[in-house]
């Protein structure tokens, strides 16, 4: 499982256009807020931080789903995955070994973005900053969780990067339409995040079924 890992982590920092989605939602975030706030003036701009800081983090949990989508509907597409399935190495083992190189990506750079937010804006509270963090884990599990579960189904990198992507609609209607009662207490991020955590850990052994019976 450790080799499976450190390979998927070489084909992942050998091809640059993985790192482009992670660099695009803060850049478009923080100029759209550097416009508002040139524009309207800094009043428009009250209260709306922690806002900024989960739409943020909600923004960065479906970049990883180019890597789900070529840890296995890319194999596919190569015509790896069944040279990769005779190998030696367990089938659960390769699943898992290319499961924890794709999480880490998603999570590092959702939490470092929001993190770096919170730093440059330090009116916002510890609560909302938590309660945006909690957010930010629970899209991605989700997102992610549901991108293997794609990517195990479809057979182009461009089909299953393009499926998942789709999710960035609802999670925006989500954050828009939810953020005040998220962000008034730790109790709704906190039940959120063990729903996530629970339909993950299902979809993601429901995936590792599917692929061990491929």
């Amino acid at each position: 499982m450790l080799h499976v890992f450190k390979h998927e982590l070489r084909l992942i920092f050998r091809d640059p256009k993985f790192w482009i989605p992670f660099v695009i939602p803060p850049v478009i975030l923080a100029a759209s807020q550097g416009i508002a706030v040139s524009r309207y003036g800094g009043q428009i701009m009250e209260g709306m931080e922690g806002y900024m800081m989960l739409l943020l983090g909600c923004l960065m949990a479906p970049m990883g789903s180019p890597l789900a989508g070529d840890s296995f509907a890319g194999e596919r597409e190569r015509n790896s995955l069944e040279l990769l399935q005779l190998s030696p190495i367990a089938p659960m083992r390769l699943f898992w070994g290319k499961l924890l190189a794709i999480v880490p990506f998603p999570v590092v750079f959702a939490l470092l973005a929001q993190v770096i937010y919170w730093v440059t804006h330090p009116e916002i509270s510890t609560m909302s900053a938590v309660a945006s963090v909690l957010g930010a884990l629970s899209a991605v599990l989700l997102t992610t969780s549901f991108a293997l579960i794609v990517s195990l189904r479809v057979r182009t990198v461009r089909a299953a990067t393009h499926i998942t992507l789709f999710l960035i609609v609802p999670l925006l209607l989500l954050v828009q339409l939810g953020h005040e009662a998220f962000l008034s207490g730790l109790f709704v991020p906190v039940v959120t995040l063990a729903v996530s955590v629970l339909l993950s850990i299902v979809a993601t052994f429901a995936s590792m079924r599917k692929f061990v019976s491929l």
